[in-house]
């Protein structure tokens, strides 16, 4: 019976695929790392993955909306974005949040045009 507790935890921990009954809780939580409002209304191609052992966590989340102009919103409402000057990369720019909120070790968040990356971290 141990042995195969170990390998539900292990599953459990080392699994990449969000969950269903875990979505809210990993979007509130990464949101919560980074100091971010709540993700604008009516986004799109929603995806959320999870990396990390027993002792690390991060969770990236990734979506897109139908107007750009919904992401300049979600930016001004965001703690942590609003004053933040990102790195241009190409099309992209790149907002770092380095340490995060609630002791967590922080992440960045990428924007090219409508597709939004949000990718934090704790340890």
């Amino acid at each position: 019976m141990a042995v195969f507790s170990l390998v539900i935890i292990w599953f459990y921990v080392s699994n990449t695929y969000v969950l269903p009954w875990e979505k809210k809780e990993v979007i509130q939580t990464t949101l919560e790392w980074g100091g971010l409002n709540d993700l604008p209304n009516e986004i799109q191609n929603l995806k959320l993955d999870k990396k990390g052992s027993m002792f690390t966590r991060q969770f990236i989340i990734e979506f897109e909306v139908d107007d750009s102009n919904k992401i300049s919103d979600w930016i001004k409402k965001s703690k942590r974005l609003k004053n933040n000057i990102p790195k241009l990369k190409g099309n992209t720019k790149i907002y770092e949040i380095y340490p995060g909120e609630n002791d967590s070790y922080g992440g960045r968040v990428e924007i090219e045009g409508k597709k939004v990356k949000i990718d934090m971290s704790w340890s």
